[in-house]
């Protein structure tokens, strides 16, 4: 390789990372760097070393470790392997093999279309990859022509496996949830349903008529223009070879579950005679590409050839975009600011208002040596950011997207570990932000899940000692704090619409029973009267209970019942069989949040009021937990990580924008915005 086409060390930059030795420099970007480095035996590798940052957020780091170690269980054959990761002189670190070639969307750029055999080749080498990325459990999410390399032994697919670690990024340091880019994304990404290998199937329908003609099989346009025409238009696939039309076709169907699977695709490219014939097939079809030529920037005169020291990836922000006619090759999709339209699904919907980063050098051996480590260079693969999850309420188009709030949340504050075991926990209040928690009132052992009144004038907490808890109410500035009633240990109290009452779990004939009791005086109610375990009432603003019940399953499901009617009916809301708990009433009662799954990695889910359009929210290995609405509605915070050692997140209600609201070196939970 041409030692032009790398950078030099600065004297900030290592000159060893673990055992690989740093030579050069081959792109850097808001995540970090990427060097070219050599292991022991001399071998070329790419060393992708992680911003100093972002190393010391434990969540960010524990994330990308776990993303890496499921990245390193792909197969090599067609993609670029992952290596190691590690850690060493405080960095974080991943390496991968080092792969030299074009990448698709250089290569169409400058030469056009693939001839025939090529582009076989094409399709069968990435539905490969896409078959090894599958088998391990993984979704690649942004499959394109940038994440593809000719290299001189075929195609290679690249950026896999790490993209979900920046979800755990505090929200100064990344720039959003990687989940898509326009023109490649699909419907079901667009329209907030869950992601499965069905995207990726859908990319490699579009990659493959890209690759054919020169174009995206939806045109060109803004991210608005292009969603929509991916949720509801019908493709252009142009003349494709008779063996790959059908293929393509199928792969670009708006239904995920009608496409076909990735090793589908595979067994048909090679005839039916199995995954062991790819080698054959691609020695047949393929023939290493030329180095790409000048390109053609969409925003200015011929960029330097791929691989050059100053050559600028094309596109950037306030692109605009023209149709071009079929057989043009063209650039990769570039993005303009877009907004945040909140809609109900199946509706589209646009960005955060922030632009998206501005993209950095386009050298050949950038795009080749990011491997499984491109995502968390920003400047790199120059994605739009989008997170597949469903919206909240719907807004005027063009509306910004909601601020996080900076009213203050009121928390647990742990002032001894061991939670929960042990619980040494004060009442405290947190504004987002701020470089700590506030203490409001310290009990003598363990004060815990704080719910303010609905004027936010009170705060209703539960106390506990060794043996009994008692539900306390006191004024949001931490004065007149009092007992009301003993409840169940370890259960939250919660607050009628009116803030007159307080319903809680209580104890009739050794079985659990929701309760409600005025604050002015007078007995409690009952108001469940069945033998089965229950837990986690919350009231609505409507005045609908919500709680978790094993009534009519094994596992903890949702139902709701009327707060007034003592004795009645209830409503069953999930039936999905999957343990559902901790519910949270949107402040107008429209929508529940809840947490859904196995107590070590739940997720938050969001439904309507009647227990339909149940969505996930959040998503990963992680455990997530105790959901809370912040006053608008437009926010929900919620807890990530284990319960020892918890960190407070805000994401929008349509799932964007997640963010690290715990300050460094608390330990806070039990969020609930006042």
């Amino acid at each position: 390789m041409d030692a032009t086409t790398l950078g030099e060390l600065r004297p900030d930059d290592p000159t060893r990372i673990g055992r690989y030795r740093i030579e050069a420099k081959i792109g850097e970007g808001g995540m970090g760097a990427v060097y070219l480095g050599r292991d022991p035996d001399g071998r070329a590798v790419a060393v992708k070393v992680v911003r100093a940052e972002l190393a010391g957020d434990r969540t960010f780091l524990a994330r990308f470790h776990d993303e890496a170690a499921n990245a390193q269980r792909v197969a090599s054959f067609c993609t670029a392997q992952v290596l190691e990761h590690g850690e060493d002189l405080g960095l974080a670190y991943m390496v991968t093999e080092y792969i030299d070639g074009p990448s698709l969307l250089q290569h169409v750029s400058a030469k056009g279309a693939l001839s025939p055999g090529m582009l076989h080749g094409v399709a069968v080498g990435v539905a490969a990859a896409l078959v090894a990325i599958h088998s391990a459990g993984l979704v690649h999410r942004d499959l394109k022509p940038s994440n593809v390399l000719l290299s001189i032994s075929g195609p290679r697919v690249i950026d896999f496996g790490i993209a979900r670690a920046l979800d755990m990024a505090s929200s100064h340091t990344r720039t959003g949830q990687v989940v898509g880019t326009p023109g490649w994304i699909a419907p079901e990404q667009i329209t907030t349903q869950e992601v499965t290998p069905a995207v990726d199937v859908f990319a490699w329908g579009c990659l493959v008529a890209y690759a054919a003609s020169g174009r995206n099989p939806f045109g060109q346009g803004s991210f608005q223009i292009m969603a929509a025409r991916a949720v509801h238009a019908d493709p252009e696939v142009g003349d494709l070879p008779p063996s790959l039309s059908g293929l393509v076709r199928a792969a670009l169907r708006k239904d995920p579950a009608q496409r076909p699977t990735a090793r589908d695709l595979l067994l048909a490219l090679v005839g039916g005679s199995g995954e062991a014939a790819v080698t054959t097939e691609l020695g047949e079809a393929w023939t290493s590409p030329p180095p790409a030529g000048p390109v053609a920037s969409p925003a200015g005169p011929p960029a330097p050839a791929a691989g050059g020291p100053s050559a600028p990836f094309p596109g950037g922000p306030g692109a605009t975009f023209q149709d071009v006619p079929a057989r043009r090759p063209e650039p990769e999709p570039r993005t303009e600011p877009v907004y945040e339209r909140r809609t109900d699904p199946p509706t589209m919907r646009e960005l955060p208002e922030h632009p998206v980063a501005r993209r950095g050098a386009s050298r050949r051996t950038v795009l080749a040596a990011s491997a499984a480590a491109g995502l968390l260079v920003t400047g790199i693969a120059g994605a739009v950011y989008l997170v597949g999850r469903p919206s909240g309420g719907a807004r005027n188009a063009g509306a910004a997207a909601a601020a996080l709030p900076t009213s203050p949340m009121f928390v647990r504050i742990d002032t001894a570990p061991g939670w929960p075991k042990t619980c040494n926990a004060d009442i405290g209040v947190y504004r987002p932000g701020d470089p700590s928690a506030k203490t409001l009132v310290r009990g003598p052992s363990c004060d815990i899940l704080p719910e303010r009144s609905p004027d936010g004038r009170r705060v209703a907490f539960t106390r506990m000692d060794d043996r009994s808890a008692d539900a306390w109410t006191m004024n949001a500035d931490g004065s007149g704090a009092r007992k009301v009633t003993g409840i169940v240990r370890g259960t939250r109290v919660a607050w009628s619409p009116d803030g007159t009452r307080l319903a809680y779990m209580g104890v009739k004939d050794g079985v659990r029973q929701i309760f409600s009791l005025p604050l002015g005086g007078g007995p409690a109610t009952q108001l469940t009267t069945d033998d089965s375990v229950k837990d986690d009432p919350m009231w609505s603003a409507k005045g609908k209970l919500v709680f978790w019940s094993k009534r009519d399953s094994d596992v903890e499901q949702l139902y709701t019942m009327d707060a007034d009617r003592p004795g009645g009916a209830w409503t069953r809301l999930t039936r999905d069989g999957e343990r559902a708990v901790d519910p949270e009433w949107s402040p107008d009662g429209s929508k529940i949040a809840y947490v859904r799954g196995p107590a070590t990695a739940s997720d938050i889910w969001v439904m309507n009021a009647d227990g339909s359009g149940a969505h996930a929210l959040t998503s990963g290995t992680d455990r997530d937990m105790d959901p809370a609405w912040s006053p608008d509605g437009r926010w929900l915070a919620y807890v990530r990580g284990d319960v020892a050692d918890p960190v407070i997140h805000a994401v929008r209600a349509d799932g964007s924008a997640d963010r690290v609201l715990t300050p460094q070196g608390a330990v806070i939970g039990h969020p609930n915005w006042s």
